[in-house]
């Protein structure tokens, strides 16, 4: 007998009854299940499900948008519980495409790291995975170009991620991974491996081929780091401090490149997912 009073036979015997099977109709029965998964999938995209915690709900713990939540659940379960589609719609939505800058007295007081139920009246700051933040350097430092093949891309990346690694200490020797910007994830960030061959002005290296382009001016240059770390171009400030930079270097525009990359890496604006 199930918790909620289903009896199934009693035989122990596997060709008479699976009990695996049993349970699993049981628990695809319940509309929770489909609230449940949307409610986690939600709260992988916006950093907040519609229940704190996300795996506490219950009617102790009523969601702050039930509506939305028991649509999703339903449209969910009626696309044959389809990930991908579950997905598009949540990145589709409005939600997902709201600025994360908020408005003094509209949507402000929205700040679910305090302790308040998420509103989604902007996009909530957040900071990338490791994984994500790993996969971010490559493509915008092009470094997967430098790997031969693909077990050596996945060791390289292994061997960067096993400084985000924590150990719990629990009973089951559990660890995990997180950037939470500690003083040495942030030197390792200022000046680990990755960063160094990204801004080397090594041979056939991202930067190298930028600076030597005689087709690109310094300013289109300066462009093209802007758009490859942070996928908009530089405000005029940043120009004017590029330029401070040219003029500290002395006239040698590879240094001057070297330093605005380091800098677009290391910003708050490239590891934030915002």
């Amino acid at each position: 007998m199930f918790v909620d009073g289903t009896e199934i036979n009693a035989n122990g015997k596997v060709n008479k009854v699976d009990r695996r099977a049993e349970l699993a109709k049981l628990i695809t029965s319940s509309t929770y299940v489909d609230q449940a998964i949307v409610n986690r999938m939600w709260g992988h995209f916006f950093g907040y499900g519609f229940t704190k915690p996300v795996d506490d709900m219950g009617p102790h713990n009523p969601p702050s948008h039930p509506e939305l939540l028991e649509k999703l659940g339903n449209d969910f379960r009626s696309s044959s519980r389809d990930l991908k589609q579950l997905i598009r719609w949540i990145v589709l939505s409005e939600p997902y495409g709201l600025s994360s800058r908020t408005q003094k007295g509209r949507n402000d007081k929205d700040d679910p790291s305090l302790g308040e139920k998420p509103m989604f009246s902007h996009f909530y700051l957040r900071q990338m995975t490791p994984e994500q933040l790993y996969e971010s350097l490559t493509v915008a430092t092009e470094a997967s170009r430098a790997a031969r093949n693909s077990d050596e891309q996945e060791q390289a990346k292994m061997q960067w991620m096993r400084q985000f690694t924590i150990a719990f200490g629990t009973d089951e020797g559990d660890d995990t991974t997180t950037f939470n910007g500690t003083i040495p994830q942030t030197l390792m960030m200022f000046n680990g491996d990755l960063i160094k061959k990204a801004t080397a002005n090594e041979k056939s290296g991202f930067l190298e081929r930028i600076s030597n382009d005689q087709k690109l001016t310094n300013a289109a240059k300066i462009n093209y780091l802007f758009m490859a770390t942070l996928a908009r171009k530089p405000t005029k400030a940043e120009i004017d401090w590029a330029n401070d930079l040219l003029t500290a270097r002395k006239g040698n525009p590879v240094a001057a490149l070297q330093d605005v990359f380091w800098v677009a890496l290391n910003t708050g604006e490239f590891i934030l997912n915002h």
